[in-house]
C-alpha cells in the first residue's frame, strides 16, 4: 500500500508510524521542520511543506496513492483544500479528521470517503465495553486522553447535551451518565443512559463519564 499522512500532530503521527511499521510505503506531510524530524527515521519520505499547494502535491504523486489520511483537523480550512486536492488529483481513498459533525458534513461534501473522529470514537467503543461488562481495564486511551467520573458541574445542571455541545466546544465525548432515582420496587437506583442523546437534559447529582484531552477532562475535578 502506497499512503500519504497530511499533519502530524499525535493522531497524525499514530497513523503514519502505524502504517509504516504495517509495511506500507508512507509519505508523511507537515509544515513542521520538527514534527517531520520525528518521523523521519520510520517512514518511506517525511517531508515539510504546505500540503495546500497543488504543485507540491503533484511532484510527490499523491494522485497516485491508495490512501490519504487528512489529519490537520485544527486547521479547517486546509483540511478541505487538502482533501479537495487529493480527491482531483485521484487518491483512490481520503480519510479526514474532523472535530464535529458540521466539520465531517463539509469534508464529506469536498470528497472525503471516511470520516474519523477520535474522541467520539473512543467515547462508543468505550461505552460498548461497559454495555457488556467488560471492564475499564480493556480501554486503552492514546496518550494525552483521560477518562474521568465527574459530577455534573453546577453550570451544566438543566442544560441539554445538544446546547452544551461538549465535543464541539471541550473535545469532550459523554459515553455515559449515572443517574439516582428509583427502581420498579420502589427502591433508591442508579441507573445508566449509556451514549445519551442531545435531547438529554443534565441534572445536579448526576454522574458523568467523560473521555477527552486531559487538560478538558482535569478541568472537571
Amino acid at each position: 500500500m502506497k499512503a500519504a499522512v497530511f499533519g502530524l500532530g499525535k493522531f497524525g503521527q499514530a497513523v503514519a508510524l502505524g502504517l509504516a511499521g504495517g509495511g506500507a510505503e508512507v509519505l508523511a506531510v507537515d509544515t513542521s521542520e520538527r514534527l517531520v524530524e520525528a518521523v523521519v527515521d520510520d517512514v518511506a519520505v517525511a517531508v515539510a511543506f504546505d500540503a495546500t499547494d497543488e504543485t507540491s502535491l503533484r511532484a510527490y504523486n499523491v494522485g497516485g496513492l491508495d490512501v490519504a489520511v487528512v489529519a490537520m483537523a485544527t486547521n479547517f480550512e486546509a483540511s478541505v483544500m487538502v482533501t479537495m486536492l487529493c480527491k482531483t488529483l485521484g487518491t483512490r481513498r481520503v480519510f479526514a479528521k474532523a472535530l464535529n459533525r458540521m466539520q465531517e458534513q463539509v469534508l464529506r461534501r469536498v470528497g472525503a470517503d471516511d470520516i474519523v473522529m477520535p474522541e467520539q470514537d473512543m467515547g462508543q467503543r468505550l461505552a460498548e465495553h461497559l454495555l457488556h461488562d467488560r471492564g475499564m481495564e480493556f480501554v486503552q486511551l492514546p496518550k494525552g486522553f483521560a477518562l474521568r467520573r465527574v459530577k455534573v458541574p453546577a453550570a451544566w445542571d438543566g442544560k441539554t447535551l445538544a446546547e452544551l455541545d461538549l465535543l464541539g466546544t471541550h473535545r469532550l465525548n459523554l459515553v455515559q451518565i449515572l443517574r439516582r432515582g428509583r427502581d420498579s420496587s420502589g427502591r433508591d437506583a442508579e441507573t445508566s443512559i449509556a451514549l445519551p442523546g442531545g435531547r438529554e437534559t443534565l441534572r445536579a447529582g448526576d454522574r458523568i463519564d467523560v473521555i477527552g484531552p486531559e487538560r478538558e477532562v482535569h478541568k472537571l475535578d
